[in-house]
This record gives C-alpha cells, sequence and structure tokens, in this order.
C-alpha cells in the first residue's frame, strides 16, 4: 500500500501550530475553572434564603407580567374579533348594497330594453298603419283624380256628391272666421280653427302665384331692405299686366271665367296669391287637374278648391277707396286692377247686390189674405189681434189693392237704398201706424168691409207716394254726396275721369232721376 510522503514541516510552521494550541488549551482552562466558579457561587446563592426569597418573587412577578399579558393578548383578541365583526358586517352592508344597486342596474337596464321593444314595437305598429293609412288615401286620392278626371271630362254628376265632401283640418273645433272670408289664414295648419276645404268646387285658389320685389318682406340679394323703394307703382303694374295677359289664356281654354283676382298683400299667406273663379265646377277640376303641380316662372304650382267666397266680404273694401289703414299687412284681399277692362271688379255694386240679396232673403212674404179673409176666423181672433196683419218684420211696403179685387205687388225702385230708407222710415214711425190702425179698427167695428176696404186702399196709396218721394229726395241727395266724395278721392290721388265707372253710374243715375 502506498502511503503518502511526509512532509517535514519547517520550524517556523511548527512554531505557529505550537502556539496555537497552547492559546487553545490556557482558553480551555480558563472556562473550566471560570464555570467551577459559577458554580460554586450559584451553590453559595441558592442556600441563601433571601436569595431563595428574591427567586421565589421574581418567579411570582413573572408569572404575574404572564397572566397580565395573557389578559392583554386576549382583550386585543377581543378588540380584533369587534373590529373584525364590525368590518365584516360593514363589508356585508357594502355587498348587500353593491348587489342592490347592481339588481336595481340590472331591472332598469331590462325595464329599458322592455320599454325600447315596447317603443320599436309601437314605432313598428305606428309605421304600418301610418303605412297603410298613407297607402289608403293614396288609393283614395288616385280614385279621387280618376273620378275628378271623368268629371272634368264627361260632365257626369254620379261622384259629385262624394267629390263635394268637405275635409276639415279640426273637425271638433270652430270654423276659423278669416278662412271663411278669404279662403285663406296667417297661421296655416297651426290656426287653433277649423279650415273646411271642398273636394270640389268654383273657386280655385292659387297661393303666391304673382311675386313682384314689392310684395316681398324678406331681404333682397341685391336690393336688402329696401327693396320696395327700388319699385313704383307703375313696375309692379306693368310686371302684373304681363302677368296677368299670360296667364289669362292658359285659364280661360278650360271654361267662362267669372272673377279673376290676383293679392297684391305683403303677408305671406296672401302675397300673390290668386283667386279663380268658374262659371261650373267642371271648368274649375279641369283647371285643377292640368294646373297643379304645373311650373311657372321655375315655381310648381299648388292649386287649391275653396268653397265659394262672398267676393265683397273677403275683399278689403277700405283699399278700393284708398283709406285701409293696415296697407299692404291687412288679411282681407287687396286686390289688382286686371289690365284690358277684363274681369272689372266692382267692390260697391256688388256689395250692393249682397245687401239685396240679403235683405230679400231676410224679408218675410207678403199677405195675400184680404181683410174680409182675416176677420172671417172671428171665433178665435179679436179686432185687435185682427189688425195685426199690418205690423210685420218685412221692411217691404204694403201690396196696393186694384178696383178689381186683385192684389198688387209693390213696385221696386231701381236703387236699393231708397228700399232701405223707406223701410226705415217705416219703423220709425210705428206711432202713428198705430193710431192709425186703432182709428181702422174702430172704423171697421162701426162700418161696412167694403167702405173700410176702400178707406184702407187710398191710405196705403197716399201713404206708399208720400214714402216714395221722401225715398226720392234722399236718394238724389246721397248720389250727389256720393259722385261728390268720389270725385274728390280722384283729384287727390290724380285719377282721370274720362274712363271712370264711378262717372259712369252717377250719369246713368242722374239719367235715371230726370226720367
Amino acid at each position: 500500500m502506498n502511503t503518502a510522503p511526509v512532509t517535514k514541516l519547517k520550524h517556523k510552521e511548527w512554531r505557529k501550530l505550537f502556539k496555537k494550541k497552547r492559546r487553545k488549551a490556557v482558553r480551555q482552562k480558563t472556562a473550566q475553572e471560570r464555570d467551577r466558579q459559577n458554580a460554586e457561587k450559584e451553590k453559595q446563592k441558592l442556600s441563601c434564603p433571601e436569595y431563595q426569597l428574591y427567586l421565589a418573587e421574581k418567579g411570582r412577578q413573572e408569572q404575574i407580567a404572564a397572566e397580565r399579558e395573557e389578559l392583554e393578548r386576549a382583550l386585543r383578541h377581543a378588540v380584533w374579533l369587534e373590529e373584525e365583526r364590525k368590518a365584516q358586517a360593514k363589508f356585508e352592508k357594502v355587498r348587500q348594497e353593491e348587489e342592490a344597486k347592481e339588481r336595481e342596474a340590472r331591472e332598469k337596464r331590462e325595464k329599458i330594453r322592455k320599454e325600447y321593444e315596447e317603443r320599436e314595437t309601437k314605432l313598428k305598429q305606428a309605421k304600418e298603419e301610418r303605412f297603410q293609412q298613407q297607402e289608403h288615401a293614396r288609393r283614395m286620392l288616385h280614385e279621387r283624380f280618376i273620378k275628378l278626371q271623368e268629371f272634368a271630362a264627361t260632365g257626369a254628376d254620379d261622384y259629385l256628391s262624394e267629390l263635394q265632401s268637405i275635409q276639415h283640418t279640426r273637425a271638433d273645433a270652430e270654423d276659423c272666421k278669416f278662412f271663411l272670408k278669404t279662403g285663406a289664414c296667417r297661421h296655416g295648419y297651426r290656426c287653433g280653427g277649423n279650415h273646411p276645404t271642398p273636394g270640389v268646387s268654383q273657386v280655385i285658389l292659387i297661393p303666391n302665384f304673382f311675386s313682384h320685389p314689392a310684395l316681398e318682406q324678406a331681404v333682397h340679394a341685391e336690393y336688402g331692405h329696401d327693396a320696395r323703394l327700388e319699385f313704383d307703382e307703375d313696375d309692379l303694374k306693368n310686371s302684373y299686366n304681363e302677368f296677368f295677359r299670360d296667364i289669362i289664356q292658359e285659364f280661360e281654354m278650360f271654361g267662362t271665367v267669372r272673377h279673376i283676382f290676383v293679392c297684391r298683400n305683403s303677408v305671406a299667406h296672401l302675397r300673390g296669391s290668386v283667386y279663380i273663379e268658374y262659371e261650373s265646377m267642371r271648368n274649375a277640376a279641369a283647371a285643377y287637374l292640368r294646373m297643379n303641380g304645373r311650373f311657372y316662372a321655375k315655381k310648381q304650382l299648388h292649386v287649391e278648391f275653396r268653397n265659394t267666397l262672398t267676393w265683397p266680404t273677403a275683399v278689403c273694401g277700405l283699399n278700393e277707396m284708398n283709406r285701409c289703414q293696415k296697407g299692404a299687412g291687412c288679411n282681407f284681399l287687396h286686390i289688382l286692377k286686371n289690365p284690358d277692362h277684363r274681369y272689372v271688379y266692382n267692390h260697391f255694386l256688388e256689395s250692393r247686390s249682397v245687401r239685396k240679396d240679403e235683405l230679400l232673403h231676410l224679408a218675410t212674404p207678403l199677405l195675400q189674405k184680404s181683410w174680409d179673409e182675416i176677420t172671417s176666423h172671428s171665433g178665435s181672433q179679436t179686432p185687435r189681434n185682427a189688425a195685426q196683419w199690418r205690423w210685420s218684420e218685412s221692411p217691404e211696403l204694403e201690396p196696393k189693392t186694384s178696383d178689381h179685387g186683385e192684389r198688387e205687388r209693390p213696385k221696386k225702385h231701381d236703387n236699393e237704398r231708397n228700399e232701405a230708407h223707406t223701410s226705415g222710415e217705416s219703423r220709425r214711425r210705428p206711432s202713428c201706424s198705430s193710431g192709425r190702425n186703432r182709428r181702422y179698427r174702430s172704423g171697421s167695428e162701426s162700418g161696412s168691409p167694403v167702405s173700410h176696404r176702400r178707406r184702407s186702399g187710398s191710405r196705403v196709396r197716399s201713404q206708399t207716394r208720400k214714402h216714395e218721394h221722401r225715398s226720392h229726395d234722399y236718394a238724389s241727395k246721397k248720389r250727389s254726396d256720393d259722385v261728390r266724395d268720389k270725385s274728390n278721392v280722384r283729384k287727390r290721388h290724380g285719377r282721370s275721369d274720362d274712363h271712370s265707372p264711378l262717372r259712369s253710374r252717377a250719369e246713368k243715375r242722374n239719367k235715371t232721376k230726370r226720367d
């Protein structure tokens, strides 16, 4: 067996190892001595009673400190448990609140989703209903258009009652007074009143047909706010004359035109509107079918039917006398004068004819019974009640009695103002008539019916001549006053009297007066 060769240490190294071992041995010996001394001292302490008391007291103090520490640890643990309990309760409360909020948000989302689905369903149903209504309205309009075409082409009145049906904008509201008078309302569909519109009539309306810068209120692109100052009355008149001659040829092709009015108002619902009244509804229907949707001067026309208007009510009478204080902003029609004396509208003659028709309509029919027929039913009538035949709401004069016993009608005067004045005189003198009635009753009771009828006829003739004389004087004075006022109006406005309708009417009245 090979052994490793022993190396011989050097003296210096051997001496270092020796000193190290010697120091170790000295340290061990010192430690053993120290331990022996400590053991002896401990034995001495243990054998000392005071040290034993000290150890007992120390143990007792250590035990008390341990117990105190245990109590403090238990207290800290109890406090920690309480805080933990509170934290858990708080955490549970927060969790419940969060769950409640989440549940509420979920319910809200569900509710919103259901509302959205319901709204979408309702919108879809409304859209379908609206589509069905539109389809039905489109079908009805197509059928109405076919019927209107048939009526305009053949004149067959099989569907006339259906075509004339009135369409209402607000059926539950009262009719708009301005719409009934002029056929137009400044509020349009926003008006709170009802706008009754016929399906077909003799009158057609084309809103905003005639346009001119002098009638506009908007800011002009070239003239700004002073557009009206750039155009005078002659410019407006020349433009309107050209417009009238251009459109009248088209509208006369459909039939006889009774009236044509073009508004010069500046308000939006009347500016440039054209009213055309035909003799028959068939002609108006043909014009509607041809002109509705047609373009004129890059403007698409919208033709509407209107109820037959009372033109003296629709046209502003003050404007005809140049006295309208509202000017172009008036809600009644301010019409332009048609050129070439075509379809001339005389407002005052039309007003008189309307008043005459109203008087004839309001007047009660004359009695067609004689005095003998009235007094013959004496069973239920007293003499006073029998004499009440003379009193009536009618402004007409009493009929005359001819020699053959026939009833005669009173002659109408040419001027309606004489009739109105006569009726006014007869209404302003009731006391005399009542006195004469009392005298007539006394005479009828005492005398014969024949003599009373003769006296009554003579009194009626004298009373009629008296009223005719008064009416003739009043009418002459009124005519002279009217001629004087209108001649002064013409002088103020610098108009010529050569072709004035007022002058021709005054000449006719003077001629009638001379005759």
